[in-house]
Parts: structure tokens; sequence; C-alpha cells
């Protein structure tokens, strides 16, 4: 009389141990042969086809060294697990038949529990408490949970997730339930839309760098252009552009700058480039530049006053050095017409 047992639903999630596999199956079934005292192995798909796998004639002495009900399937590494037992000398044992369908090996297991147990569980990896949390551990190390707010928290130092109003929010927290820093570390990037977050801020700040050093207002010419560069972060932009004067009143510019060619990550064109324009239209009382401010007319006047009053000085010196010298022309014109008289000869 043939046993078949249906152990358990395998997908290909769970394979974990059989990645060479296709995992085109649902079941693993087990049939064992009174006649050959061996364990067929099947796989089974969801429409009840079954393909044999391979036969075992496991270790014991007869069918009911099998323990069926304490059989399993690892759900870590995917593999079929049969629990045997033997009686040697008195003393019972227990065994563990590990079958490996990627490799299509058995290896043998011993257990433990090397006692004559009456059943044998297995510890869940996936429980759940009583307010309603999932959680999946291994090892004594919690992989995963679920809680029943909604968040998933994966690991003790926790990456967190959870949907809210319509958007996924992400944050992290350590094993006290802390929020603690996301840092992307070990030379990865962090992308959004296939751009590099850290070097389209670097970017930003370099386009920006370049456009300021380009002319918004012309001063002594209708015209003027200029070609700038800029860097943030290690990441360079160049600039170029014109101001132009439309008038006394109105001023127009436009520029724009580029980001380096050959970086990665960097996006489409219109994420490389930055472009500005604008006008300037001075309001108000235009002010020439041949008019002075109040405080300079007083200092203008204090310095003209002061240079009047020298010049003032200045001219007394000279008239009354004029006069001196007239006098002392007379004084020697008279004694040259005395010396001409004594000359003169009388008859």
């Amino acid at each position: 009389m043939k046993k078949l047992l249906a152990l358990t639903l395998v997908s290909s999630s769970l394979l974990v141990g059989s990645n060479s596999v296709k995992a085109d199956w649902d079941y693993w079934a087990i049939d064992y042969d009174n006649v050959t005292g061996e364990n067929k192995i099947y796989t089974v798909d969801s429409d009840g086809t079954a393909t044999l796998r391979t036969s075992k004639q496991l270790p014991g002495i007869n069918p009911n060294d099998w323990e069926k009900e304490n059989s399993f399937v690892d759900s870590e590494t995917g593999l079929l697990k049969l629990v045997t037992k033997q009686n040697q000398a008195g003393n019972t044992t227990q065994t563990i038949q590990s079958y490996d369908l990627s490799t299509n090996t058995w290896t043998e297991i011993a257990t433990p529990w090397n006692l004559n147990y009456d059943k044998v569980f297995e510890r869940p990896k996936i429980t759940k408490t009583e307010n309603g949390d999932i959680i999946v551990e291994h090892a004594g190390n919690k992989l995963l949970e679920k809680k029943s707010t909604g968040e998933i928290h994966i690991g003790e130092n926790s990456a967190v997730f959870k949907e809210e109003n319509g958007r996924e929010k992400f944050w992290a927290e350590d094993a006290n339930g802390k929020s603690i820093p996301i840092d992307i570390t070990n030379g990865s990037k962090l992308l959004i839309n296939g751009r590099d977050v850290e070097q389209s801020i670097n970017n930003v700040g370099a386009l920006s760098a370049a456009l300021t050093g380009l002319p918004t207002v012309p001063t002594d010419t209708t015209l003027a252009c200029g070609l700038g560069t800029g860097t943030h972060g290690g990441d360079f932009a160049f600039s170029g552009g014109c101001a132009s004067k439309v008038n006394d009143k109105l001023s127009i510019n436009y520029a724009a700058s580029m980001t380096m060619p050959g970086q990665d990550y960097a996006g489409d064109f219109e994420d490389k480039f930055s472009a500005r324009a604008g006008f300037v239209w001075k309001l108000g009382k235009s002010v020439k530049p041949n008019l002075i401010s109040m405080k300079a007319k007083e200092k203008m006047e204090v310095k003209i006053n002061a240079l009047e009053e020298k010049n003032t000085n200045l001219e007394n010196t000279v008239s009354t050095l004029m006069a001196k010298l007239e006098r002392i022309e007379k004084i020697a014109l008279s004694e040259s017409k005395s010396k001409d008289l004594a000359t003169i000869k009388l008859p």
C-alpha cells in the first residue's frame, strides 16, 4: 500500500537554496513504496502534474521509522528534510535526511535531539503578536516586522516604510525606536529618476556661481558681455551672457550656464543647463553725474572761501610790493637826473 504526503506549498521566492532550478511547481510530495522500501520524491504543480525527482531508501528497519509528522521543508533554504529514527541496541536516535533539488543530492544531518520524543516541532520563524504585529526572525535576530499600524521595519536598527495618505514614507530607527540618520555610504549613489542627488545639488551651486560672474547693467557703454565659471562640491560650470542699455532708465540682461560634460547620472539636457533673463528699470528722479550732494557742496564752498581769502591777501601783498617798487624807481630816476646835471658845462 502506498502512502502519499504533500508536505508544503513552496513558491519560487522560498527556494533560497535552489536558485539554479526553475521553480515551476508548487508542492513537494513523498510516496512510500512498501515493496521496495524506498521513498519517492516528487514535485507537483497546482494542477496535480507530478514529476519524480529521486528515490531514497531511508535508514531504518520498517516504514514507521520515517516520521512523517515531523518532516518539513526548511523555510530558509527551501530544502526538503525528512526526519527518521533508528533503534540500535535499545537506543533510539533521530536524523534528518536533507534533499537538495538543485544538486539532486541527499545529506544526513544528526539532530541534537537524539532521544525518542513523541513529537518534534520546528520553531516558527514567522510569528504574530497579540497586538497584530508580524515578526520574521532567524537565529534570534529580527529580520522583518510588520506592525499593526502598517509600518514595515527591516532589522533591529530599522529601515521603516509606511504608506500613509497616498504617500510612501521612509525613515530609520534604532532598536529603541529613536529616529536615526540615513547615510548612503560605500560609494553608493542615491538616484531620483536616474539622477544623482548629491551631484545635482553640487551642479545647482556651480551653475548659480557661474551666473553671478556676468554683468547685469552696463555702465560706460550700451552693451556689455562676459564669460564666467563657478564650482561647488567639486563640480564645475561655465557661463556666458550680456547686458544691454536700452535708454537712461531701462537695461536688459540675459545669460546661461552649463555644467561640464562627462558626468554620470546627470540627467537630461535640461538638468545640466541653467539660464536667466531680466531687466532693470530705474525709478524716481534721475541723478545726473554732474550734480553733487549738499554735503559735498558745503565742503566745496569752504574751500572756495579759503582760496578767496588767500587770493585777497596775495593781492594786498602784491599791491604793497608794487608801491615800494615805484618809490624805488622814483629815487633811482631822481639820482640819475642829478648826475646828468652835474656833467653839463656852464657857458
